[in-house]
C-alpha cells in the first residue's frame, strides 16, 4: 500500500498543552487535520478545560488563558471527536511521540485506551528533503514555502503539518514512508534526529553509550549489559518529563564503546562523564565527598576504626559510596577479626563496655580487659586486608577475545588506568602494566567503583605488582576520539 493509497488516512495532529510533562502537564487545546496526502478532508479542533491552572509563560506563548478553558469541555468530553477522527488512520504530528504520548496518556486517566500507527513529520522531513538547517515546524515552513499561521495555536500548527506532509508524500520517491509504517520500523519510537542506520548498527554487547548534540557534543554517557536495547528503552514512550522530550530532540548521534566486562564497563563510563561533563548526567560531574574508613591510635594504646564523609584531598583507606555501605563494611571487618563494635565507632555507650562485650561477643578492649597488645595484634590483621587495596596490583578479567584479558592497574593504592594484555602474559611489575594501558583519571569516584569490585571479586583475579621508579601520582591521558 502506497502513502497515497485511497485507504490511507492521516490524522495529522496538534495539542497545546500547561507544560511539557505528561505526567503532570495538561492538554489545553487538540486539532486534528484529515488528509489523503492529496487533500485536506476534514478538520476538528477544540480548547480544552485542564483542570489546572495554565502558567503565565505558556499562555504567553500560545495565548491560551485560564478564562479561555473555563467554559471548555474536558478531555473524556471530546474522546468521541478523537475517535472519529482518529480511528483508522495513521497519527501524524512533528516530534509525533510529544502529542501521542500527551493523548495516549489523557485517555489512559479517562480510563480509555489510545493505540494508533504514527508517523513523525520531523523524521520524515529529515530523510524526504534533507540539507536545512533546521526542522522545527516554523523554521522548515519558512524554508519549504509553507505558510503557518497561528503559530503555538494547535489549528494552525496542524494545518502547517498537513501541508508538510503533503509536500512529503509527493517528494517520497524512495518510498520512505511505506517503510516507516512497516511493524518491523524503529521510525516512530526513535528521536527526531536520530539516523536509523545509526541504531540498527548497535551491537547486543556490554558496554558504554554516548549521545550527541547537533554540533557533536556529548550530552549524556550511559552503560550498559545490552547496549541496543538499553538504548532504544530510552525512547520506547517514558519520555514522560519536559526534560525528557527536550533530551530526545536534541539526540542527533549515537556512539558505543563495547567492554569485555562490567569493572572495565564501570570504569569507562566514570571517564567519560569527567570527561566531557555532559548536561544530561547528574552522577560522577561534581567532586562527590564520600565516606571513608580511617584508623588512629587512642591514649591507652588501642588500635581505632573511624567513619566519615571524605574531604576533597583526603585519603581514606577506604572509600564507600554511602554511610549505610561503609559501616556494613566495617562491621563485617569487626566480626571477621573480633574487634570492639566501641573501639570501631559502631557503638557509642558513653561508660563501659559495649554491648558486644555483654554477649561475649568482644574480648573487652573497651574496659581495657584486653590489653592494647593483644586487641592490636588482629586490628593489624584487619589492617592488613583493608591495606591490600593500597597497594601495587592488577585486576584481571576477561578481554574482548579469548587471547587477551582485560587489566586494570593501581599503584600504592592509586587508580593508574585499564587495557588489554595477551592473556599466556604473567604481568609481575608496575613498569611492564603501564605499557598495557590507557585512560588514567583517579578521584574518589573512581576509588569507590574499584574497592566496591575488590570486595566482591575473587582473589585469585587481582595479581600483586613490584614497585617502579614510575611515580605514583603520574598519570595517562584519557584517549577518546569524540
Amino acid at each position: 500500500m502506497s502513502a497515497t493509497s485511497p485507504e490511507m488516512i492521516y490524522a495529522v495532529t496538534d495539542i497545546e498543552t500547561t507544560g511539557g510533562s505528561i505526567s503532570h502537564g495538561r492538554i489545553t487545546e487538540v486539532a486534528i487535520v484529515l488528509t489523503d496526502g492529496v487533500k485536506i478532508l476534514d478538520r476538528f479542533s477544540t480548547l480544552v478545560n485542564p483542570e489546572q491552572l495554565i502558567p503565565p509563560n505558556i499562555t504567553h506563548l500560545t495565548g491560551i488563558s485560564n478564562e479561555m478553558v473555563a467554559g471548555a469541555p474536558l478531555f473524556q468530553e471530546i474522546i468521541p471527536q478523537i475517535e472519529a477522527f482518529t480511528k483508522g488512520a495513521i497519527f501524524v504530528a512533528h516530534n509525533v511521540n510529544f502529542d501521542y504520548g500527551f493523548i495516549r496518556e489523557s485517555y489512559n486517566r479517562a480510563g480509555e485506551r489510545f493505540q494508533r500507527k504514527k508517523l513523525c513529520t520531523v523524521r520524515l522531513s529529515r530523510k524526504i528533503i534533507p540539507g536545512y538547517p533546521s526542522y522545527s515546524l516554523g523554521r522548515l515552513c519558512e524554508q519549504v514555502g509553507i505558510p503557518l499561521k497561528n503559530r503555538h495555536r494547535a489549528l494552525g500548527d496542524a494545518d502547517a503539518t498537513a501541508l508538510l506532509l503533503q509536500l512529503l508524500i509527493k517528494n517520497d520517491v524512495k518510498q520512505f514512508i511505506t517503510e516507516s509504517l512497516k511493524p518491523t520500523s524503529k521510525e516512530a519510537i526513535l528521536p527526531p534526529h536520530l539516523d536509523k542506520n545509526k541504531f540498527e548498527v548497535i551491537p547486543n554487547e556490554m558496554g558504554v553509550y554516548h549521545f550527541f548534540d547537533q554540533k557533536g557534543k556529548v550530552i549524556y554517557v550511559g552503560k550498559a549489559v545490552d547496549l541496543k536495547k538499553r538504548i532504544r528503552s530510552h525512547f520506547l514512550g517514558n519520555t514522560n518529563t519536559k526534560s525528557k522530550f527536550n533530551f530526545a530532540e536534541n539526540i542527533y548521534d549515537v556512539q558505543v564503546i563495547v567492554c569485555s566486562n562490567e569493572l572495565i564497563m564501570n570504569l569507562t563510563e566514570a571517564h567519560s562523564i569527567k570527561k566531557h561533563w555532559p548536561i544530561h548526567n547528574r552522577a560522577m560531574k561534581k567532586v562527590t565527598l564520600n565516606y571513608g574508613l580511617y584508623q588512629y591510635k587512642d591514649q591507652n594504646g588501642y588500635n581505632r576504626f573511624t567513619m566519615g564523609r571524605s574531604g576533597k584531598n583526603d585519603r581514606p583507606l577506604i572509600s564507600f559510596r554511602s554511610a549505610h555501605e561503609s559501616r556494613k563494611y566495617l562491621e563485617d571487618l569487626c566480626q571477621k577479626y573480633i574487634l570492639c563494635p566501641k573501639l570501631c565507632s559502631l557503638q557509642t555507650p558513653s561508660v563501659g563496655s559495649c554491648y558486644h562485650f555483654e554477649h561475649e561477643e568482644c574480648n573487652g578492649a573497651c574496659i581495657e580487659e584486653e590489653s592494647a597488645l593483644d586487641y592490636n595484634t588482629r586490628f593489624e590483621e584487619a589492617i592488613t586486608e583493608v591495606n591490600r587495596e593500597n597497594n601495587s596490583f592488577i585486576i584481571c578479567g576477561k578481554g574482548k577475545t579469548p587471547d587477551l584479558k582485560s587489566i586494570v592497574v593501581v599503584q600504592k593504592g592509586r587508580y593508574k588506568g585499564f587495557g588489554e594484555a595477551p592473556i599466556e602474559m604473567n604481568i609481575t611489575s608496575i613498569d611492564t602494566a603501564i605499557n598495557h594501558i590507557q585512560y588514567g583519571y583517579d578521584d574518589q569516584d573512581i576509588q569507590v567503583l574499584i574497592s566496591a569490585y575488590i570486595r566482591k571479586c575473587d582473589i585469585s583475579e587481582l595479581v600483586p605488582l613490584t614497585d617502579s621508579t614510575a611515580s605514583p601520582n603520574s598519570s595517562i591521558e584519557l584517549l577518546f576520539e569524540f
